[in-house]
């Protein structure tokens, strides 16, 4: 690979490049899908994916701008667990000047086709309610539900906003695993029909997370449901959503 010169380079925007990652008799792989059309970058231009993780790296020629074709082999060996690896794209003229860098794309986080099926299952309902001067709460009557005051926004714009997803949604999950654990002192995952058994799969669905602990042991629980809200946030990547929003917010202002 030639030294890359990084003059005018432009930044890719993540919407437009999918990494999503699955197993493969064990062994994870990836794919990519990107969408250059509106960059004007040249035809003939390389395309790279790479994978990395602090000083790990593995890097991945994905065609041209015109002809993207992936490699035959995108197995992520160097990695052993898929935590904390990250992927960035680059677009590399071959034509003079050659090597230069002519637009990245970086800090993609990856989906997982398996994991994020299964969590497309909505696992609570949201309400709108009048709530007088409180924002939103979780309703415990019978199975949880989010209810958002319907006087301030309409409850499915406010629950898919920015700031909501996430402040919000954390402490949405935090409050029914709490119940769950501290209040209701349930921790079996067996029953499918049973919404408590449905939290506690969706929590210990993320890497990391690892089962319930068996004994009861508030301490204990309380630190796997701290790991389980860290593991949400990052899944969701609410530290992004959050920063974005508070830029766009301080550039308006």
């Amino acid at each position: 690979m030639p030294r890359l010169n990084f003059t005018g380079r432009r930044r890719i925007a993540q919407d437009h490049v999918k990494i999503s990652v699955a197993a493969d008799n064990e062994q994870h792989t990836f794919s990519a899908r990107v969408n250059l059309e509106s960059y004007g970058f040249p035809e003939t231009a390389a395309v790279i994916v790479e994978a990395y993780r602090q000083l790990e790296l593995a890097r991945y020629e994905f065609g041209t701008v015109t002809r993207p074709l992936p490699p035959p082999n995108t197995r992520l060996t160097e990695f052993g667990t898929l935590d904390g690896v990250r992927f960035r794209l680059k677009v590399i003229s071959i034509d003079e000047p050659h090597g230069r860098l002519l637009g990245v794309a970086d800090r993609i986080t990856p989906t997982n086709e398996a994991l994020d099926r299964a969590r497309r299952i909505p696992l609570i309902t949201v309400k709108g309610h009048d709530l007088g001067r409180e924002i939103w709460k979780v309703d415990f009557s019978d199975e949880p539900i989010l209810l958002v005051n319907y006087r301030l926004a309409n409850k499915h714009s406010l629950a898919r906003s920015p700031i909501f997803q996430s402040l919000v949604l954390p402490e949405v999950l935090r409050a029914i695993l709490t119940r769950v654990l501290l209040i209701e002192q349930y921790r079996y995952f067996e029953d499918e029909d049973d919404w408590a058994a449905r939290w506690l799969r969706f929590a210990a669905s993320f890497p990391g997370v690892g089962g319930v602990p068996e004994d009861e042991d508030s301490e204990l629980d309380n630190e796997w449901i701290d790991s389980a809200v860290s593991a949400f946030c990052q899944w969701r990547g609410t530290d992004r959503l959050f920063r974005d929003f508070w830029r766009e917010a301080e550039q308006g202002s």
